[in-house]
């Protein structure tokens, strides 16, 4: 596992097993923290310095419901998993 991108208290961006992973913190009553498998598209557009890991952030927020299909259960952060 590699980190690309992080934010701390925010996000962190990582490349794992030939996929990209948005791992963020999702605030309101009970903080959560949410992790999401990014499309090929998705990759492109940050590499080609078109898109950022914050613009995915706030794309995801705005419709969590939307991302179900591509979310990672548990969520993956640094040192948290066994495969680093």
């Amino acid at each position: 596992m590699r980190v690309l991108d992080r934010q701390p208290y925010s996000y962190v961006l990582l490349a794992r097993d030939g996929e990209w992973i948005l791992t963020f913190l999702l605030g309101g009553p009970v903080e959560r923290d949410v992790s999401v498998r990014l499309t090929l598209a998705e990759v492109t557009a940050i590499e080609d310095g078109e898109s950022s890991a914050t613009d995915l952030v706030e794309t995801v927020r705005a419709d969590l419901s939307a991302y179900d299909d591509r979310r990672v259960r548990p969520t993956v952060w640094p040192g948290k998993t066994d495969d680093e």
